[in-house]
């Protein structure tokens, strides 16, 4: 009998990771199990949505109720990251009566691409709390060889 099924939960999840893992002779998968481990106080994983076409990756990520300003968006060969902080204060001053809250909080997440992109060319928009990223695929060259 299990303990602790969140225990075992975690389990499973790594031994899926590792089933991946060799199944595509990368250690992606546990890295990226390893970096979403790390934990970053107050910050929430958005939703996230990857497509691949023959010409582009494209990632959408849901960060709803934050100003495009705050957005940092960092993208490597083979890896996209996405940080929004959020820092809120609210003074209410009455006579008698002061009171001020502060908040900290925001939005992390980092992704391993299904393939190498060029990030130099990659597009992004915010619309209606979805952040929107295209990236070109690096095109990979052909050669033909001569059979002697």
């Amino acid at each position: 009998m299990v303990d602790n099924i969140f225990e075992e939960i975690k389990r499973m999840q790594r031994e899926m990771n590792r089933i991946f893992s060799n199944f595509w002779g990368r250690r992606e998968f546990e890295e990226l199990q390893e970096a979403e481990e790390i934990k970053i106080p107050e910050m929430r994983k958005p939703l996230a949505d990857i497509e691949e076409s023959d010409k582009e990756v494209v990632i959408k990520f849901e960060i709803p109720g934050v100003d495009k300003r705050d957005i940092q968006l960092n993208i490597t060969q083979n890896k996209i990251e996405v940080r929004v902080e959020r820092k809120q204060e609210e003074k209410i001053k009455r006579e008698g009566f002061y009171r001020l809250e502060r908040s900290y909080g925001g939005f992390y997440r980092s992704i391993s691409l299904p393939t190498e992109v060029i990030p130099e060319k990659a597009k992004a928009k915010y619309r209606d709390g979805i952040l929107e990223v295209r990236i070109p695929k690096v095109k990979k060259k052909q050669s033909t060889i001569e059979i002697e």
